[in-house]
């Protein structure tokens, strides 16, 4: 696994593609890891996309289950999270557009 700062990325690009077309990379800022990158290519594209949401659905399954171990959540907090989760992702799909 190679780590790769974001100032790389942006200055040796055709080197950094190279390396992360070939192994796990993690993507650094000021010395502190923001991304984990995977190797696709056409025809895991599809496989590995799902199992990125289906892995980041167990983390978030998780973290209630832990804050519910904890004193937990009312239903008024869960619904506020839930909103706020779809509030974040809608802001996030007009910024691609």
């Amino acid at each position: 696994m190679k780590f790769i700062t974001v100032r790389d990325l942006a200055v040796k690009n055709k080197k950094t593609r190279q390396i992360m077309s070939r192994e796990d990379s993690v993507l650094t800022l000021n010395g502190k890891p923001i991304a984990y990158m995977l190797p696709i290519n056409e025809d895991n594209f599809e496989f590995v996309v799902n199992e990125a949401m289906r892995i980041k659905a167990a983390a978030a399954f998780g973290r209630m289950q832990k804050k519910g171990a904890h004193g937990g959540i009312g239903e008024k907090e869960g619904l506020k999270e839930i909103q706020e989760y779809r509030a974040d992702k809608r802001g996030a799909r007009k910024k691609i557009k």
